[in-house]
């Protein structure tokens, strides 16, 4: 076989060798790309799934309970106690929403299990959660920000003084991607103002920007 031959060959499979190599490469691109996608997908999930329980609980605080702390018997920042009506009917409920402990069983090592207690029946749910906040206003100055933790009755006026309330949510996927784990925040502001008139109270919830 001649010398001219044997560089052919050779090149032709240097050539083929480049060519599965860009090919390889493009497929694990667009297999990280892919599962990047979904992660985000699954977070992004979570997120409306979890504001929408929170912001429909929020929009009832203090509902038919006629008492003057507006339905919330606890506040912290990440701890929220309140009382009123979750249901078309009469029966005040009690809701907790509250950040639990760490998960523990994922590579992310910040994700924390998040509580939403009603009547004392406890749901832990698994979204990724790795903050959740709150912080309270003053119902007189709304630029006002109360130090917590914040009791129904205490002395100085307890939750009587909840105003506006603000909660910072952010989510991470379990699993790392590129050395970072992949995530999503949200800020969602309820502005809680009590209309003595019909003895209630009234939620306002409106998302803001991050």
């Amino acid at each position: 076989m001649g010398t001219s031959v044997m560089l052919d060959i050779l090149g032709s499979l240097s050539t083929f060798g480049l060519l599965m190599l860009a090919v390889l490469r493009l497929n694990a691109a667009a297999g990280e790309n892919s599962y990047a996608y979904n992660q985000n997908y699954i977070l992004q999930r979570n997120m409306v799934v979890l504001t929408v329980m929170l912001e429909s609980d929020l929009k009832r605080v203090g509902t038919e309970t006629y008492d003057q702390y507006g339905g919330i018997q606890f506040a912290d920042t990440t701890d929220l106690l309140f009382r009123g009506v979750l249901q078309n009917d009469t029966k005040v409920d009690t809701v907790e929403w509250k950040l639990g402990p760490l998960v523990g069983t994922t590579s992310n090592p910040n994700i924390r299990y998040l509580s939403r207690i009603v009547n004392g029946v406890e749901n832990k749910m698994d979204l990724g959660v790795t903050q959740f906040n709150f912080n309270y206003w003053s119902i007189i100055d709304a630029n006002t920000k109360l130090p917590t933790p914040i009791v129904s009755g205490a002395l100085g006026g307890g939750t009587g003084n909840i105003g506006p309330i603000s909660v910072y949510i952010r989510l991470e996927s379990p699993y790392k991607m590129k050395q970072q784990f992949m995530n999503d925040t949200s800020q969602y502001d309820m502005v809680w103002r009590q209309i003595r008139s019909v003895s209630r109270n009234n939620s306002i919830q409106y998302p803001t920007g991050n």
